[in-house]
């Protein structure tokens, strides 16, 4: 090998190095209040959600049906 290629294998090992450790990072579990964004809460919209149902289930005169198991005879 001559010393051009040495050269660029040794720099791109050095960029690989770089790339793979800038993303390792310990957050304390203190820190994560402040890391976190409110758009990555997956149950922020619950209580809109509670709202909701009970207004459908008011409505319809009827419980049920987001998710739950049986029907309406009496037969679970």
């Amino acid at each position: 090998m001559n010393r051009n290629t040495r050269l660029l294998l040794a720099g791109l090992l050095l960029l690989a190095l770089q790339f793979l450790a800038t993303g390792c990072a310990t957050v304390k579990p203190y820190e994560r209040e402040l890391l976190a964004q409110r758009i990555m809460d997956f149950d922020k919209a619950k209580a809109e959600e509670a709202k909701e149902r009970h207004w459908l289930e008011t409505l319809e005169g009827s419980s049920g049906g987001m998710g739950g198991s049986g029907g309406g005879c009496a037969c679970n």
